[in-house]
């Protein structure tokens, strides 16, 4: 599996409301917040933009591969499910002249976020994005 992680300024093994998720035309926000040592709570926000799949699992459902770094998401251009989903991408709309002109397939990405005690979150999108709220 080829991995790469994008950096998050707010841990997410120190969620207590989170994660938060919300569809939004084509798109994923995942919300969380952060409880520093003070007590004070800092909220950030992960936007997935082209999003073909999202799965969450609570935490005991989460499989060993989908633990990652509580400053990190994990991002694939390689794994069985960006592979399924891609190819049912490509036989629905995928072959279409402007998908193409968009990237085709080897746009999307596999991501994967994953907070202690909370659970585990997979996307399928072509990118990503963080935002403190």
């Amino acid at each position: 599996m080829s991995a790469t992680g994008i950096q998050l300024s707010s841990p997410t093994n120190r969620t207590v409301e989170g994660p938060q998720i919300q569809f939004d035309r084509g798109g994923l926000i995942v919300k969380y917040d952060y409880q520093s040592d003070d007590g004070s709570i800092k909220w950030e926000k992960i936007l997935f933009f082209d999003v073909l799949a999202v799965e969450y699992n609570q935490a005991a459902c989460c499989s060993e591969d989908s633990v990652v770094g509580a400053r990190e998401i994990r991002t694939t251009s390689i794994s069985s499910r960006l592979t399924e989903m891609t190819n049912r991408w490509k036989e629905s709309v995928g072959w279409q002249d402007w998908q193409q002109e968009q990237g085709g397939a080897s746009r999307f990405k596999h991501f994967t976020i994953f907070f202690d005690d909370a659970g585990c979150v997979e996307v399928i999108a072509a990118s990503c994005e963080v935002r403190e709220v």
